[in-house]
């Protein structure tokens, strides 16, 4: 099931131009008014379907540059996963995400470390 689309993302897909809504609007005179609306209707659709891609791919450069690929300049394909599922975007965010997991670990044991040195430090001046 499809959600209903609120205000709030038709004001942001808004800065999103679409080539489908730039075309000639009179293009559908010559046929009935039963197939102009409907017409219309797919022509509304994938306008909005064109945008939401717009603004996904967009948020998806924004990622891919945050985890150190070019999207500009680069061999990755990055709006579909790979034929065994896989995806170089989340191969790059799990490969940080660990990294970061593992300096948290470290800065935890050089804490402990420096209070015991400050411990043994006290004791030795005693």
């Amino acid at each position: 099931m499809s959600t209903p689309i609120t205000q709030q993302e038709l004001d942001l897909l808004a800065g999103y131009p679409s080539e489908i809504e730039q075309r000639d609007p009179g293009r559908y005179n010559y046929l009935g008014q039963d197939a102009a609306v409907l017409c219309r209707i797919k022509d509304r659709t994938m306008a909005l379907f064109d945008k939401r891609y717009r603004a996904a791919r967009e948020v998806i450069d924004l990622i891919a540059k945050k985890v150190g690929i070019d999207p500009e300049n680069t061999s990755y394909w990055l709006y579909a996963p790979d034929i065994d599922g896989s995806s170089p975007i989340v191969a790059q965010l799990e490969s940080y995400l660990s990294r970061s997991g593992e300096k948290v670990k470290l800065k935890r044991r050089i804490k402990e470390l420096e209070d015991e040195n400050s411990i043994l430090r006290s004791l030795i001046v005693k």
